[in-house]
């Protein structure tokens, strides 16, 4: 999904985007590799139900080439990264401070935190939290 969202190649462990392409002795020409996330809203039901809102469906692909470039589509329409940017962003996704997701190591860090950063530039358990709430805004 990182690769997707438009992260660097060093965000997802790889020193360049090609790297990413298969590579084998079967299969030596590959020029590119794509992802894609599929999105659609529902409104959540009791339990683990749920229903799907009709025509609420999208998705959101990246390719990465050779050349370590890569191109953005949504829906299938060639974009760019800002587009795919601000979509997510219209449906919540929050990329900028990447608190939709918590990533391999960061619970460890997550839980070490100070509860109240010391300075205005530190941040601690509760700015941290207030940042995902998204009353950090208010202040």
């Amino acid at each position: 999904m990182l690769f997707v969202f438009g992260y660097r190649a060093q965000k997802i462990r790889s020193k360049k985007l090609s790297v990413l392409i298969h590579n084998s002795d079967e299969h030596k020409d590959i020029q590119s590799c794509t992802v894609e996330v599929h999105f659609q809203k529902i409104i959540d039901k009791e339990g683990d139900d749920y229903e799907v809102i009709p025509n609420s469906n999208f998705y959101v692909s990246r390719t990465a080439c050779r050349d370590n470039t890569s191109v953005y589509h949504i829906s299938g329409k060639k974009k760019t990264f800002k587009d795919v940017g601000n979509l997510l962003r219209s449906h919540g996704i929050d990329l900028d401070h990447n608190r939709f997701l918590i990533l391999q190591g960061e619970v460890e860090q997550i839980a070490m935190m100070k509860p109240k950063g010391q300075t205005e530039h530190d941040e601690g358990m509760l700015e941290y939290l207030e940042d995902i709430i998204g009353c950090g805004r208010l202040n």
